[in-house]
């Protein structure tokens, strides 16, 4: 069985209301998906979407990448599915992701299992933590009466700020543990300051506090806030095992967040977190804002790892229903629970609207 047709199409979804972050707000996520058809009409989808702040030019940059891998991969055999993906993950980043997701979700259709299972796990249900957006008060008591236990707060770039932020959520929602995401905008000494704002017994973690770059000061910042009960995640600065060996040994973080997009694909993202298991580390898997296409792959992961015993807290994939569109014919829905889709591969397929806008060239709500 070889790979007869590769197709790569453009999508612009917007979100429902702006999210605002520490390196600004988020109003689109733009991207592409990956359709890989075999001689038999099996199909393979993956997204590619970079980060959300990526400039315009990184979606050019995508684009090409993109389309000279479509030329490697018309015509190659099916059966050099492990070849295909290493390569794919070889790519990196957001190209490397909808590769990679593309030929898992084909290779596992055409075994007829789903793609937790092609990763060396179960698919089994994943607490979920939430993520809160716009009135943040009011998100959280939505969001703790929904039933989830965790969410994350966007760190603004003042740690007085979000100190005073987070202490109203938890006055309001004493019981929803926060985790504080700085985006990688803060430093060393707003990282300090604002820790000794937060109150370490409703804060799970912070997040990424200071930028990706600097592994040393992100070790610096983890020194200080054991001396303060407080938790380190790295998040940016995690593109593969390398780094999360680096960070061990640095003694810089208690947590390594797993991002598709980042490590670039599923392959790369498991052994990212057999590295945060070997070192003592814990690993939790994230979306990156990707719509109902890339969060399926991120719940198949999970699971997956979950099953291993390798990712153990909820995981942040609850984040669909900041979308106003999306492309697939059945979204997944935000939940404190959730599930991969059911099915071989991943369990989604392409909405009919997807397809047409493809056709023709509209770009809203859909594949451009």
């Amino acid at each position: 069985m070889r790979i007869a047709g590769v197709e790569i199409r453009p999508f612009a979804v917007p979100l429902r209301a702006p999210l605002a972050t520490a390196r600004g707000s988020v109003a689109v996520r733009a991207g592409f998906v990956v359709r890989l058809v075999a001689d038999d009409g099996t199909e393979g989808l993956g997204e590619a979407a970079p980060h959300p702040h990526a400039p315009a030019s990184e979606l050019v940059a995508v684009r090409v990448q993109l389309s000279a891998a479509a030329t490697r991969l018309r015509g190659a055999d099916v059966a050099r599915a492990d070849e295909l993906i290493d390569e794919a993950g070889a790519c990196g980043g957001a190209v490397g992701m909808g590769l990679d997701m593309a030929l898992h979700d084909l290779v596992a259709r055409v075994r007829g299992v789903p793609v937790a299972k092609l990763l060396g796990g179960a698919c089994g249900p994943l607490e979920a933590s939430a993520l809160l957006d716009g009135d943040v008060v009011a998100a959280s008591v939505a969001a703790s009466a929904a039933g989830f236990r965790v969410a994350k707060l966007k760190a603004s770039p003042d740690p007085d700020a979000t100190a005073a932020m987070a202490a109203r959520v938890t006055r309001v929602v004493p019981e929803l543990a926060l985790r504080i995401d700085a985006n990688g905008t803060w430093n060393v000494a707003r990282a300090r300051h604002a820790m000794r704002a937060l109150d370490p017994a409703r804060i799970a973690w912070l997040e990424q506090p200071v930028r990706a770059s600097d592994p040393c000061a992100l070790a610096d910042v983890r020194r200080h806030a054991r001396t303060l009960g407080h938790r380190i995640a790295a998040d940016e600065c995690v593109r593969g095992p390398g780094d999360v060996r680096h960070i061990a040994a640095l003694d810089a973080a208690d947590v390594i967040v797993v991002k598709l997009v980042q490590v670039g694909g599923l392959r790369r993202a498991v052994a990212t977190a057999r590295a945060a298991h070997e070192a003592g580390l814990e690993a939790v898997v994230t979306t990156g804002l990707e719509t109902s296409l890339g969060t399926a792959a991120a719940l198949h992961l999970a699971a997956a790892l979950a099953s291993r015993g390798w990712a153990e807290s909820p995981a942040g994939v609850a984040t669909t229903g900041l979308l106003a569109a999306d492309l697939v014919t059945e979204p997944i829905c935000a939940a404190p629970w959730m599930t991969p889709p059911p099915g071989a591969g991943l369990g989604v397929t392409l909405a009919g609207h997807s397809r047409a806008a493809a056709e023709d060239g509209a770009s809203l709500g859909g594949v451009a």
